[in-house]
């Protein structure tokens, strides 16, 4: 089931934004591990899902036992603690929450969070990102797993998740376009996988763009980053939060335009809506949560 979003649920979710806020800011927790944590849930679930659809004989009881039981590393530590303030709270909220945490203080982008996610118990296993030596196709089989298949964000993603993997590695980390600056200009030694972004066309667009437009990089990570976040996110709390922003369109719409120009930018809002549900229902997989 997944958790009432209430005004109750949603106190407790403002409440653990700023104590999240407050771990990094007073540099007691490094920002790229936050992040890190939040890609590595959302990859970890949907391999799990991935391994049972394809006839994995490890049963989900088993799975779950075995990812619990490992090792936990400060970040779930940390959250775990925050968990014990919050009960109400499920641990994938707390995980998405904390990596829109990470990518305000790393770049100042203002991911929107929509609360809701189902119970897990599975831990984030780092095993499960992509990995440095694949190849433009293990790329694109990795990240279609968690339904990102468009390349640019893809290449969005990877660029973040090169950032999360740097750790606390120095206090000027920013989520910005410098990486592919860097990578465009072979300033580092490269990995297989980052010689797969270059040799592979619809990559290496990406990377050129990002090097020269940081605005475009900005937009699609957003873009991409909320795409991951929200995956698994139950239809109601989707929903409500999509009817919302297109609400919020409309009123805007209202405080500029006039009675015709009014009817017409609220139709396009409203239907603009409907595309945006129906779009996600025709993608309905198994990847949720619930």
């Amino acid at each position: 089931m997944a958790p009432r979003v209430d005004e109750k649920y949603r106190e407790e979710i403002n409440k653990a934004r700023i104590e999240l806020e407050n771990l990094v800011k007073s540099k007691e927790f490094s920002a790229p591990d936050f992040l890190r944590l939040a890609y590595a849930s959302q990859f970890t679930i949907a391999n799990s899902h991935h391994d049972d659809n394809a006839g994995n004989t490890t049963s989900t009881d088993d799975a779950t036992k075995k990812k619990t039981q490992s090792p936990n590393n400060n970040s779930l530590k940390t959250i775990a603690k925050i968990k014990a303030n919050h009960l109400i709270i499920t641990y994938p909220d707390l995980y998405q929450l904390a990596g829109v945490v990470a990518v305000k203080e790393l770049g100042g982008l203002d991911i929107e969070f929509v609360p809701g996610r189902t119970e897990s118990l599975i831990s984030p296993d780092e095993n499960c990102l992509p990995d440095v030596k694949q190849s433009p196709a293990e790329l694109r089989d990795v990240f279609r797993k968690v339904e990102i298949s468009d390349p640019k964000h893809i290449v969005a993603l990877y660029g973040g998740l090169k950032l999360a993997t740097a750790g606390a590695q120095g206090a000027d980390l920013k989520l910005d376009n410098s990486y592919f600056v860097d990578l465009v200009d072979k300033k580092k030694d490269l990995s297989p996988a980052e010689k797969a972004l270059l040799d592979d066309p619809e990559f290496h667009n990406c990377v050129r763009c990002y090097a020269t437009h940081k605005e475009d990089f900005f937009e699609d990570y957003e873009e991409a980053h909320k795409k991951l976040a929200d995956l698994g996110l139950p239809y109601s709390a989707f929903i409500k939060s999509t009817f919302k922003k297109s609400a919020s369109q409309v009123k805007k719409v209202l405080g500029a335009q006039k009675a015709v120009g009014v009817a017409v930018a609220a139709a396009v809002v409203i239907l603009s809506f409907f595309y945006v549900i129906n779009r996600r229902t025709a993608k309905h997989s198994p990847h949720q949560f619930q």
